[in-house]
């Protein structure tokens, strides 16, 4: 697993998060947030979704990046707020 940041047009940073392993299959992109998908024998097919509420919630967006013989990419995009002292 690979995870990278990058500055999002000044107003926030990229999250990128990369694997190596079968991908989502072929129509797992377009699905791959959906809540109990899974290309897996186990697990619930929350996680991304739960990822997705959260940055949501803070402004952000998250997409399946570009696809490589071997994996996938999950980015998400999270705004830079100023945050009040406490």
């Amino acid at each position: 697993m690979r995870v990278s940041t990058s500055e999002a047009d000044g107003a926030g940073v990229v999250v990128s998060v990369r694997d190596s392993g079968p991908g989502f299959g072929p129509n797992g992109p377009e699905h791959a947030f959906n809540a109990f998908y899974t290309t897996k024998a186990t697990g619930l097919g929350m996680g991304l979704p739960i990822c997705r509420s959260i940055i949501d919630a803070h402004g952000g967006r998250s997409w399946v990046g570009e696809s490589t013989p071997r994996g996938e990419a999950v980015q998400s995009t999270v705004p830079l707020h100023a945050s009040p002292m406490l």
